[in-house]
């Protein structure tokens, strides 16, 4: 009986641990269920929101590679279309060239034309721009064609071509204006403005007809261009071998002559005889300059070339550190004596201007 008690109270005890076990399991199952539920819908959450991103980006680079593959498309099409300009320009220059300047025709070669650098064809004809042909093949330049055939001699034989004596001063002005529109004025015509400045000079003694004032414009007319330096290297490196070219300025009755490539200018100074190298304001107010030349204190100086005897110099300004040092010979001035004046150009006994003064001066004589 006793043995039948405990077996039915240990059955009893295992049926009601097995039953807890079993609830334990149901929770815990149910518990395990709902965090599935959970980071089920969340991981559903988190794919959609991934595959919602993953579109919005798809489609974005979608558009970017579009607009991509248009600018590209574009970008061959401007390059194809360069490449056949670029085909039919130098089609076009390495055979003989066509140009219609002012409605007449000239043919030459692209040798021909960019043979001076820097100038209005070896821009135009260098290949990186695309030309622009009429029906006949030829390039248009809207400009005066009347003189381009001295023009076009001058590139094909530079430096020995020059204008026939049957060319009239005015034909000469007019063929200035077009070689400055090409950049061939100072190749083919570099003293062209000097030489109208000469001219007008001579034309005005004439008119006045004083012997003085012809014998003044005479010497000025032949002195158009000079050089300025010294025959020895005592002077500094901006005022040794100065170019200086007269001006269309008159001061104290004379001319002004201006340095090339600096603000130097020679001019007749106040006092009488005198000449002076001096900047843009010193000119401005006729002062001594930087450098002082006169002819021994006597004589008339008419032309800077008549100044070769005596040059004051403003030592710190013009010489060089080892000769500044001299002891000065006048108001703070060192006696320069190796100073030379070189005449380069000036108009010659053929042109027009100076036949007329020189016949007038001759009767006056």
């Amino acid at each position: 009986m006793l043995r039948g008690k405990l077996t039915s109270a240990f059955q009893t005890t295992v049926t009601e641990a097995f039953q807890d076990l079993e609830q334990e399991c149901l929770r815990a199952d149910e518990q395990a269920g709902e965090a599935r539920a959970r980071l089920l819908a969340e991981a559903q959450h988190a794919a959609a929101k991934v595959k919602k991103d993953a579109t919005s980006h798809d489609t974005g680079m979608r558009r970017e590679l579009q607009k991509d593959r248009a600018a590209l498309q574009k970008d061959r099409a401007a390059l194809e279309e360069e490449r056949v300009a670029m085909e039919k320009t130098h089609t076009f220059q390495t055979n003989k060239i066509l140009l219609d300047v002012g409605g007449h025709k000239f043919t030459t070669s692209l040798d021909t034309l960019t043979s001076v650098p820097d100038t209005y064809f070896a821009s135009v004809f260098s290949g990186r721009f695309p030309l622009t042909l009429d029906a006949d093949g030829a390039y248009c330049i809207d400009r005066d064609g009347v003189h381009f055939r001295h023009i076009l001699n001058h590139l094909r034989s530079p430096g020995r071509y020059t204008l026939s004596s049957d060319v009239t001063e005015g034909q000469k002005d007019e063929l200035a204006v077009e070689l400055e529109f090409y950049g061939l004025l100072d190749h083919m015509m570099p003293y062209h403005a000097s030489e109208r400045v000469g001219q007008g000079l001579l034309r005005r003694a004439c008119f006045t007809g004083t012997k003085a004032e012809l014998q003044t414009a005479v010497a000025q007319a032949s002195t158009l261009i000079f050089e300025f330096g010294s025959t020895t290297p005592f002077l500094n490196d901006k005022f040794q071998d100065l170019r200086f070219v007269i001006t269309d300025r008159v001061l104290h009755g004379s001319p002004v002559w201006a340095a090339a490539g600096c603000e130097l200018f020679m001019y007749h100074n106040r006092t009488p005889g005198f000449m002076s190298i001096g900047d843009a304001a010193q000119c401005e107010r006729g002062a001594s300059g930087i450098c002082i030349g006169t002819k021994a204190f006597t004589g008339a100086v008419l032309t800077p070339t008549d100044l070769l005897t005596h040059w004051l110099c403003t030592p710190q300004a013009v010489m060089e550190a080892q000769y500044a040092t001299a002891k000065p010979y006048i108001s703070g001035c060192v006696y320069a004596p190796t100073i030379r004046i070189t005449a380069v150009h000036g108009l010659d006994g053929d042109d027009p201007a100076m036949v007329a003064a020189l016949r007038q001066l001759a009767a006056l004589a």
